[in-house]
């Protein structure tokens, strides 16, 4: 593989992040589900011991959580390119969120900072995510969400 096809892998994979916090952002989760690969894998920064199994549980998991007005700050992208159809990277992230309303601007709650560690396949739609593990190193100014666990059909394992 040459330098400009390496590049190209970096730049589309190192894409994805940055639209997957748009569109959480903006609540397109139609948009942030066609970015991952049918049968991925995704766990939330706040719960990276439960991973959801297959493009439509991502989809639920933004679809029908109650509106939210949340901010993503996604900074050092970095992608390795494994082979023409394969890339890995990792990414910071940092979320900023207020439950009372969703019209800015608003008081944050705490100030969560974390990553994602992403993997990337080429399919015959274009660079996807084959899983997106998320975790939480840092908040400030707010507890940590307690988040129930979901069951094991919300997951898609049942």
């Amino acid at each position: 593989m040459d330098l400009l096809e390496r590049l190209e892998i970096e730049r589309e994979c190192g894409r994805l992040p940055l639209l997957f916090a748009r569109y959480a952002d903006n609540g397109d989760h139609a948009a942030l589900a066609a970015l991952f690969t049918e049968d991925c894998e995704f766990a939330r920064p706040f719960q990276p011991d439960h991973p959801f199994y297959g493009r439509a549980r991502v989809q639920a998991i933004f679809r029908d959580r109650p509106p939210i007005l949340v901010r993503h700050i996604v900074t050092n992208v970095l992608v390795d390119t494994v082979s023409a159809t394969e890339a890995r990277g990792t990414n910071y992230l940092a979320m900023l969120s207020n439950h009372a309303s969703t019209v800015p601007p608003q008081e944050a709650g705490g100030l969560y900072v974390g990553g994602f560690a992403d993997h990337y396949v080429k399919t015959a739609e274009g660079w996807k995510f084959k899983s997106r593990y998320g975790h939480v190193a840092l908040h400030q100014g707010g507890a940590m969400p307690a988040i129930p666990i979901p069951s094991d059909e919300a997951r898609g394992l049942a």
